[in-house]
């Protein structure tokens, strides 16, 4: 179920930190297998979530290593409400499954008259069931689900004296848009695809699910994309980043310290390392990264891709700064 052609082009890997690109298979039948978006491993499980849809889909390692085999589905929201899953990460037990937050504007259709299609670009939808970050628990040994809750970011969003004026633009036209997320310190560290602001500033939140009010806002500088995802390391965190809208453009793998890239005196910031480019020659658009393995020299990723044909995952190693 991978497309060949993810590996057809030297560009889909950098020579110099990022190696061993390979496709993985799956196997069963995965839905919505041009929109994945939320990728999370844990253990010998690897959890898919889609843009469109309203389900999780589980899957577990085979005994050869390589093939991931679907094991059950789960349902976050209504079988007809679109959740759009924008990252996974696992911690403490617990599954975090974020949705964008974003709005969306109605797309324009050839076959439609032009009074129509005016007012299409007028209609902006603001769908509820994406503004959830849903707590799911799981164990890891047996992959079984447990309780699930959620809550809404959207007030939080809406009421931040930077983020409020980007809150009801559409999220592919530097609106608010989350894209990732990943579990560090017992808090979570939300990503935002947009809003890129003045200076190349990406916002990241830092929040405790428990207490969603005493969040925290830090910034990272990605040569002005946004963030598609984000994995903790025992040293830092790699960011997948990539156009904020949907241009064509590179997608890239950064290492960042995690501290605040706001500059100032007596302030010494460290610039996010860019590792290498993950584009690849038939234009699919990387949108999540989970880790599977980590030593002091590497990490081994494996990236989801959408694509227009069928689900595309590749793994890859990359090697991490100071080797």
């Amino acid at each position: 179920m991978t497309d060949s052609s993810l590996l057809e082009d030297s560009t889909v890997q950098s020579p110099e930190r990022i190696r061993k690109v390979r496709p993985v298979a799956l196997t069963g039948v995965v839905d919505a297998g041009t929109d994945l978006s939320g990728i999370a491993v844990v253990d010998d499980f690897l959890v898919l979530g889609a843009d469109a849809g309203h389900q999780l889909q589980i899957l577990r390692r085979d005994a050869d290593r390589r093939t991931w085999s679907l094991q059950q589905k789960v349902a976050v929201a209504e079988q007809d409400q679109n959740a759009d899953i924008a990252a996974i990460t696992f911690g403490r037990g617990e599954l975090y499954i974020v949705c964008s937050h974003s709005k969306k504007r109605r797309p324009m259709q050839p076959d439609l008259s032009v009074r129509k299609n005016r007012q299409r670009l007028y209609d902006v939808d603001a769908d509820p069931s994406r503004n959830r970050l849903y707590r799911l628990a799981f164990d890891p040994k047996t992959g079984k689900t447990g309780k699930l809750a959620h809550i809404d970011l959207s007030k939080r969003l809406r009421k931040d004296p930077l983020l409020k004026p980007f809150f009801g633009i559409p999220g592919k036209e530097n609106g608010v848009d989350i894209k990732g997320m990943t579990f560090a310190n017992r808090r979570l560290l939300i990503g935002f695809r947009g809003p890129v602001l003045r200076g190349n500033h990406v916002p990241v939140m830092d929040i405790d699910y428990e207490n969603p009010k005493g969040y925290q806002l830090a910034f990272v500088r990605l040569e002005g994309q946004g963030i598609r995802d984000i994995v903790t390391l025992k040293h830092g965190f790699l960011i997948l980043s990539g156009p904020m809208n949907d241009v064509p453009g590179s997608y890239r793998l950064w290492w960042w310290d995690g501290a605040d890239q706001i500059p100032g005196k007596g302030r010494n910031v460290e610039a996010a390392v860019m590792l290498g480019v993950v584009s690849t020659p038939g234009g699919a658009r990387a949108e999540g990264m989970a880790l599977l393995k980590q030593t002091d020299a590497y990490a081994d990723l494996v990236l989801v891709y959408e694509t227009n044909t069928a689900a595309q995952l590749v793994s890859m190693r990359v090697v991490l700064p100071g080797d």
